[in-house]
């Protein structure tokens, strides 16, 4: 991919229809002579990456192929790079209902939703394929908690593989190289927790917030994928990348549950299949975009160190820490059912 650079009760059933005819600025008309829900929808979705940022290819995809399937009954309209709020703020709107929907980090959307922290235990996974197993099978009984902790439902989840470790100072090829270095993370407890276990202290700071802060040296690093750092233009930033495989890039395309309960069945239906194929169309292209990514900032002069010469260790400290992150993570039962979805 060369050039593509990247049951419900009655009680239930009425409120979703008084939210619809109360929904003025998303629904049109009403229904034909024969009954046939005729209304059309238009639904805001924003998230918090570049136009050439993988996710938002993906999102694009799903916009494609839902108004096709609903013949422009159901329309998306896309916002990027945060212009509706940072990745934290647009899982509160998404609560809240002041937004429709949203595809987001998974480490920031484990503030609205707690329990999507079971699929992030770090080295919980050892490739993509694992990854997409359990992502495609914990997907009901998730949205059972999703919509308690956090009024939104999960329509399933985008991947863009491996995080991996930049920074402008040094490469980092064992533990002992990471000690000292700024480091930013998603300001949430799995990935605070985890390089806490390495022996730093990381710095939490919304994603909107991340390129300045290296350009200006506030922080030395970041970890992301390796689509990311072509897309958010970190090459112009930082000079070092190490493959630590600790955690899966997972990003839920979530939808407030107020939204999905205001449209009719057929277009539920036409969402969720929808969602599915644009996950499906990102994964076909997912090792391609990865090597994109990787001849692109090697050309700029990036420097891929690899995998750390001392992984072993590096993946006995983080998982260590499991135990700890049980409680923010839904419990430990929820966490080895999801991990139990591997075998």
């Amino acid at each position: 991919m060369k050039n593509k650079t990247i049951g419900i009760t009655l009680g239930v059933l009425l409120i979703g229809a008084v939210l619809v005819l109360g929904a003025c600025s998303r629904a049109g008309s009403g229904t034909t002579g024969a009954g046939t829900d005729s209304r059309t929808f238009s639904l805001r979705l924003a998230h918090g990456v570049p136009e050439t940022d993988p996710l938002h290819l993906a999102a694009a995809e799903f916009k494609r192929i839902v108004e096709a399937k609903t013949n422009g009954r159901l329309t998306i309209q896309l916002f990027t790079n945060s212009v509706l709020g940072d990745e934290l703020a647009l899982g509160r709107s998404l609560g809240d209902g002041s937004l429709d929907m949203t595809t987001v980090a998974s480490a920031n959307a484990q503030a609205t939703v707690p329990s999507i922290g079971a699929i992030m235990m770090p080295y919980m996974y050892t490739s993509s394929e694992e990854a997409w197993k359990v992502l495609d099978a914990v997907i009901p009984a998730l949205n059972e908690r999703a919509i308690r902790e956090g009024n939104v439902r999960i329509l399933g989840f985008y991947e863009k593989g491996f995080r991996v470790l930049t920074n402008s100072r040094r490469a980092v090829t064992r533990l002992s190289d990471l000690q000292g270095l700024r480091i930013r993370v998603s300001p949430g407890e799995i990935p605070l927790e985890t390089f806490r276990s390495w022996g730093i202290e990381p710095i939490p700071m919304a994603w909107a917030e991340v390129f300045t802060a290296l350009q200006q040296r506030v922080i030395d690093g970041q970890e992301n994928p390796y689509t990311t750092i072509p897309t958010s233009r970190f090459d112009e930033v930082q000079r070092y990348v190490t493959d630590i495989h600790y955690m899966m890039w997972t990003g839920p395309l979530m939808i407030s549950e107020r939204t999905y309960q205001s449209l009719p069945a057929d277009l539920q239906r036409d969402m969720e299949a929808s969602a599915q194929e644009s996950i499906i169309w990102l994964r076909q292209y997912h090792n391609d975009l990865i090597e994109d990514a990787r001849r692109d900032i090697l050309a700029k002069g990036m420097v891929l160190s690899g995998t750390p010469v001392d992984e072993d260790e590096w993946q006995a400290r983080a998982k260590s820490i499991w135990p700890r992150l049980y409680d923010g993570a839904g419990g430990r039962e929820w966490v080895e059912y999801v991990v139990g979805l591997l075998d």
